[in-house]
């Protein structure tokens, strides 16, 4: 035999061993990084944390506090609205909870200059989806620039909150910025511009205040404190969101998801939460097997998730199709660094994944959290 094809063949094992090799050493990397975030945010480990999480109990609902007769007359007023004709329907032909739209309008929604107003919400409110859009009457083509909104956060804050307790939306499940915060209010501008000459700076118009109120429940005890802060963390995020934009004539558009009244798994048991080295394992592996090679940054946030109980219990009592809330944790990682990255066509960098686990093994049959 001779030396160059021997050459050869054992440079070829060489490089086929250090192909998983290499392999296993990205993996370890993620799993490190993985470990040393859920340590610091549970340093205790996840059954503490279950344990708080089961002292949780929403003293609040949306079914109770929402009222189509009053939210009605405050958004058309005196006008009478058409109605949907299935809003009148709330099951379906199998007899299960019907989980679509009551849709209510005012105007023609295809007249691209007429005013018009429409309100939408779950058939079965416990469902928590709302929808409310409201466009002003205006002459095509007109010359005239769009006015600048003069309404300040705080303002258009206090007015997203008026709307979401007309809307039923329990206020103890708002949750109001720490002591020290430096962003006071969950307030964002839409801006437009307009460019009358090329070359030049265009024109910005503020149009619009828009507020996202993020869900969260109160933690007896408090949830545990930010190793990176040191503030105490007193919340526990919960399914739900509320988008709501308003401009100096008010409400123009609003968005409630998935605020259910989803109560507490009744058969959450702390004694089959996951150990740190399970959970550790567990995102590691998810994370690589999406393709995760690298983290740039990583941020894990203590949860609580819509679940869906075992067909055989029976119905929860506010909401039937509103299924059960269980302790999660919601990994959000980067593959860029937090820093600024420049990107073209030869460096791109890799979009991030939002993730969910399960602090608790399954109880029952059901497809764990992603």
């Amino acid at each position: 035999m001779s030396k160059q094809p021997y050459a050869l063949a054992v440079l070829a094992a060489a490089l086929a061993a250090a192909v998983p090799a290499q392999a296993q050493s990205r993996f370890d990397e993620v799993q490190k990084q993985v470990a040393a975030s859920l340590s610091a945010i549970m340093p205790n480990g996840p059954s503490e944390v279950v344990n708080r999480l089961m002292n949780v109990r929403p003293d609040g609902a949306i079914s109770r506090g929402f009222v189509p007769g009053r939210v009605s007359q405050a958004v058309f007023g005196r006008n009478t609205p058409s109605v949907a004709p299935d809003c009148r329907i709330t099951t379906t032909p199998a007899k299960e909870a019907d989980e679509g739209l009551c849709t209510l309008d005012l105007g023609s929604r295809d007249d691209p200059s007429g005013g018009y107003v429409a309100l939408s919400y779950s058939k079965n409110i416990g469902m928590g989806n709302i929808k409310y859009f409201r466009r002003a009457a205006f002459q095509p083509g007109a010359s005239e620039e769009p006015k600048p909104i003069r309404l300040t956060d705080e303002d258009a804050y206090k007015q997203a909150l008026a709307f979401a307790e007309l809307v039923g939306i329990p206020k103890s499940e708002i949750p109001l910025p720490p002591p020290g915060a430096t962003r006071l209010f969950p307030v964002q501008t839409l801006v437009a511009g307009t460019e009358l000459d090329r070359g030049k700076e265009a024109r910005q118009y503020a149009l619009q205040k828009v507020v996202t109120l993020p869900r969260a429940f109160a933690v007896p005890g408090g949830l545990l404190r930010d190793p990176a802060t040191g503030r105490q963390l007193n919340h526990v995020i919960a399914p739900g969101s509320a988008v709501i934009a308003v401009d100096d004539a008010g409400i123009q558009f609003a968005r409630v998801d998935g605020w259910s009244d989803a109560q507490m798994d009744p058969k959450l048991d702390a004694k089959l939460a996951k150990s740190l080295s399970t959970l550790t394992g567990e995102i590691a592996e998810d994370l690589y097997n999406e393709g995760v090679r690298q983290i740039g940054s990583m941020s894990i946030l203590i949860s609580l998730r819509k679940a869906y109980p075992h067909p055989d219990d029976p119905n929860p009592p506010l909401c039937p199709v509103c299924g059960v809330l269980r302790p999660a944790l919601k990994v959000i990682v980067s593959q860029a660094p937090a820093t600024r990255i420049e990107t073209s066509e030869k460096a791109f960098a890799a979009p991030g994944l939002v993730r969910e686990y399960d602090l608790v093994q399954q109880i029952e049959s059901e497809r764990a959290a992603r």
